[in-house]
């Protein structure tokens, strides 16, 4: 069963909304993660309506929150499991019912959906108004700074050993502060901003018997076999790193120099935060051996709902590991995109 709250500036204006239709997803592969849409079931004892008509309603898409939970149980125990915390994006239908009661209109009930984005969409309109220098040496302090969430340091912080100046849009400066703790941006279901390890962790579960279909698809887009990453020296002139796979089907180019069957597929990075050639080489290093195996063997996963599931969890599955690249949950399935690691 699904169950929401209605928040606004971190208060709590509605509780225990009956919401139906909850369609959520997370992405990894994208900035703001979450998203996902549900219907508003409105009857009160005063007949009055919740649709929003104008900025400053309730459920006006100006600020408002939804944090969507889900009360599992069995018997007398019960167990609220936060989902995520939603900005409202929209309002794209609504039913609103009306009928004559005693000289005035009232509202017997009325269904609303709403269309929802998790917080991150918020840097997402916030651009630099003007290049801004960066305020502090601490990378956990800088982001903290640039998006104006409060966040867990839930791993170690690093050194801005130059300043920088941030000219460009929020989530592209808050992504490369990220990629300085190797990890990608990610709300709690609270709503509270994370770092997502780009590195595997340990499994936290087994894919088990829950598993109805988990077809497996191979493909070629977005895995690279070269890499580029782009930094400026203290005198801010650009400075290059370039690796690129030298050996096996992902190789960049044949032993006499000729194209190799696969061709040359580039990633390109840059970023203020590295300095120094020995830097921008570090990353290269690092870079490449990512981004050239990463989505190269993924499994289409449908289990029974499972509201545990999250984006970047390690699973055990038959024979290996798997990870989380995307969730998408509704009333009686979880499903999920899984990467397999290659060997």
């Amino acid at each position: 069963m699904w169950v929401a709250d209605l928040m606004y500036d971190n208060e709590r204006r509605l509780a225990n909304l009956d919401v139906s239709d909850v369609q959520l997803e997370w992405n990894g592969n994208r900035f703001v993660s979450g998203s996902g849409s549900c219907a508003i079931v409105w009857a009160d004892d005063h007949g009055s309506s919740k649709i929003p008509k104008q900025i400053g309603d309730w459920f006006a898409p100006f600020g408002a929150e939804l944090q969507i939970d889900c009360v599992i149980g069995s018997g007398v125990f019960a167990e609220r499991v936060p989902m995520g915390r939603f900005m409202i994006e929209s309002v794209p239908e609504a039913t609103e019912s009306e009928m004559l009661w005693q000289e005035r209109i009232i509202h017997p009930g009325e269904t609303f959906r709403l269309d929802l984005k998790d917080g991150l969409q918020r840097i997402i309109r916030d651009r630099f108004a003007f290049p801004t220098a960066s305020r502090s040496t601490s990378v956990w302090d800088e982001i903290q700074a640039v998006t104006g969430l409060p966040v867990v340091r839930n791993v170690p912080d690093q050194t801005i050993a130059t300043p920088v100046t941030h000219d460009e849009d929020k989530d592209k400066a808050t992504s490369k502060l990220f990629d300085r703790l190797g990890a990608w941006p990610m709300l709690s279901p609270s709503g509270v901003l994370m770092a997502r390890p780009k590195a595997w962790p340990d499994p936290v579960d087994e894919l088990g018997e829950g598993v109805v279909s988990a077809p497996r698809t191979l493909t070629a887009d977005k895995t690279y076999n070269q890499v580029v990453v782009e930094g400026k020296n203290q005198s801010g002139e650009p400075i290059y790193g370039v690796r690129f796979v030298e050996e096996g089907f992902l190789r960049a180019r044949n032993t006499d120099g000729s194209k190799s069957p696969f061709g040359v597929a580039t990633y390109g990075y840059s970023s203020e935060y590295l300095t120094a050639q020995d830097q921008v080489d570090a990353y290269a290093d690092e870079l490449l051996p990512r981004v050239s195996r990463i989505r190269g063997v993924v499994r289409e996963v449908t289990e029974r709902f499972n509201p545990l599931r999250e984006v970047g969890d390690v699973l055990r599955f038959k024979d290996g590991l798997v990870r989380v690249l995307t969730v998408a949950h509704s009333d009686a399935t979880t499903r999920m995109t899984v990467e397999v690691p290659d060997e």
